[in-house]
């Protein structure tokens, strides 16, 4: 008897499911599920990489292969997310490197459809794809004429994809989650035509770390990513927008150091393979005791942890610091959108009452963290640029309010979203450009009202995390008119951009026309009722000002 009828029979059973299989190659299919009800195609849990456990374990990923022949990959539910840092989602596993793929069934298409490929944010230690099925996206990019092919995947966070200190780069460990998410898309590059995907239209879409992913990954190989993706989509986040510090790093080694010793390692003749080797509870709670940060440092967001990308020579994606390598031109010329949210530094600041206390704030070197400006007259003059004065503090536009908060939110806020996202958000865009790549730009500026949950407080206004919402239909039922249009143009620019690599439409539906980025630095501003045409220039003074510092800028 097939291994599989036992379970064929069930879904079969069900009032909306009913199993689908699709013939792979070699040797291999996928059972997955046709939701009537959701009128979906869905395949999820697929192997993309042998499971990084025991002996692969710290080592770069290695592609899934089936151990005997024909086999059929159970494909009907999400595998377990990979082991996180602070977020409590569960199953989590070392065995997690799976993906998952959706499709309006029975697309009146008889031609491969555009893919576009979602990369989660988190931090580089937080991070699944539960939230991000695409199941909302896919009927809307439907009715747009736009049917796509959705595809999400896991990849290791934390001290499993990210081990800290000079110990695991020589051993080869850096940057896994990375190369994790690149054998993810050479997977689709190679598969996911026989899911009715063209591996010829690939755009790749990310949020926060994922954003800043998706800039690393047009960086492989100096650019030279042998196809695997055509278009690259940034919400909040660019190659620049992250510190990535040698592995030799203070703050990095005092993290394996803890790592170790919290493992039983320390007294190992090599340590690193010890933590090979040690249990994965004690490693995973190494993982969330070494993020452990003062009270009085911590904001609602704890921002860059020392678990991140790192610089190291001869490494396939950051040979050098991200900054120079796009200064240089050593990344894919694939057309770009690149975006950034109006608040990006209000949920990562923290309560300060005086100038001395900002200061004190970005030069501290907070335990697990690699924040911390190791220069303080630099730091003085650079707060120069931003005056103490509520009015010009984030979140923006809203006067002189302080919501209850110590004086200085407002003015550190401002601070930390321009030293994160926004400088390089402008960079990134200004370096493209002048190098020929089509870049689109835009500045998302649509607060959520309290009447539509999740309420995000009025203290963080536009905030970092808040177009995704939009991006991915999940709007509640009882938002305003015009809040659900925004969400549907955002999905007609961003399908637009996959199908064409321009994210004007060409449909029946039309929106405001959004100019290339080019030499005028002109920017799309999205918000309820109000789509218009900007130009990114604000804060031109301070913005330069921490581009042109390298103790300040990545």
């Amino acid at each position: 008897m097939h291994p599989f009828l036992p379970f064929l029979a069930s879904i079969a059973s069900s009032v909306t499911t009913t199993p689908l299989i699709v013939e792979g190659t070699n040797g291999v299919s996928y059972l997955g599920v046709r939701d009537a009800h959701l009128n979906q195609d869905i395949f999820e849990g697929i192997p993309f990489a042998q499971p990084p456990v025991g002996s692969l374990r710290f080592k770069p990923p290695v592609a899934w292969a089936p151990s005997v022949t024909p086999t059929t990959i159970n494909a009907t539910a999400l595998g377990p997310s990979c082991y996180q840092g602070m977020s409590t989602v569960t199953p989590v596993s070392e065995d997690c490197l799976t993906l998952n793929i959706r499709k309006i069934s029975n697309s009146n298409s008889s031609a491969l459809l555009p893919v576009m490929v979602w990369i989660y944010g988190g931090g580089f230690y937080n991070g699944n794809v539960a939230g991000y099925t695409g199941r909302l996206i896919l009927p809307k990019a439907a009715s747009l004429d736009k049917p796509i092919i959705y595809v999400s995947f896991n990849y290791r966070l934390g001290v499993f994809g990210f081990p800290p200190g000079q110990a695991s780069v020589n051993a080869g460990a850096q940057n896994l989650g990375l190369k994790d998410q690149r054998l993810a898309l050479e997977w689709v590059h190679k598969n996911i035509a026989y899911f009715g995907g063209d591996p010829e239209k690939v755009t790749i879409f990310g949020e926060s770390a994922g954003a800043i992913s998706v800039g690393y990954q047009t960086m492989y190989n100096k650019g030279d990513i042998g196809g695997v993706f055509r278009g690259a989509i940034m919400q909040s986040g660019s190659p620049s927008s992250r510190n990535t510090p040698a592995p030799s790093n203070v703050a990095r080694e005092l993290a394996y150091e803890f790592i170790v010793n919290a493992t039983g390692c320390a007294n190992a003749a090599d340590t690193f393979e010890c933590l090979r080797s040690a249990p994965v509870d004690q490693l995973s709670q190494a993982n969330r005791d070494v993020l452990v940060v003062p009270n009085e440092f911590r904001p609602q967001d704890q921002g860059p942890v020392v678990f991140g990308p790192t610089v190291v020579p001869g490494d396939s994606f950051l040979p050098n610091k991200p900054a120079d390598i796009i200064h240089n031109g050593q990344f894919a010329r694939v057309p770009i959108i690149n975006g950034v949210q109006l608040d990006e530094g209000t949920v990562f600041s923290g309560n300060t009452s005086t100038t001395q206390e900002v200061i004190d704030w970005l030069t501290s070197t907070r335990p697990g963290l690699t924040f911390g400006i190791n220069d303080t007259v630099t730091v003085q003059e650079l707060l120069t640029y931003y005056p103490d004065d509520p009015e010009a503090g984030s979140p923006y536009g809203s006067g002189t309010e302080l919501f209850e908060l110590p004086a200085q939110y407002k003015r550190l806020s401002s601070v930390v979203g321009d030293l994160i996202f926004h400088a390089s958000h402008r960079d990134h865009l200004r370096t493209a450009s002048n190098l020929g790549v089509d870049a689109w730009s835009y500045t998302f500026a649509q607060y959520l009202p309290s009447t539509v949950p999740p309420y995000f407080a009025a203290q963080y206004g536009v905030r970092h995390t808040g177009e995704i919402l939009f991006v991915f239909q999940n709007l509640p039922s009882t938002a305003p008119a015009e809040l659900v249009q925004l969400a549907d143009s955002v999905t007609n620019y961003w399908t637009s951009f996959a199908y064409t690599l321009d994210p004007n439409p060409s449909g029946s539906r039309q929106e405001v026309y959004w100019p290339k980025y080019g030499v005028n630095a002109t920017s799309l501003s999205l918000k309820g009722g109000n789509v218009t045409e900007t130009t990114d220039n604000y804060r031109q003074a301070a913005i330069e000002f921490i581009i042109g510092n390298p103790i300040l800028y990545n």
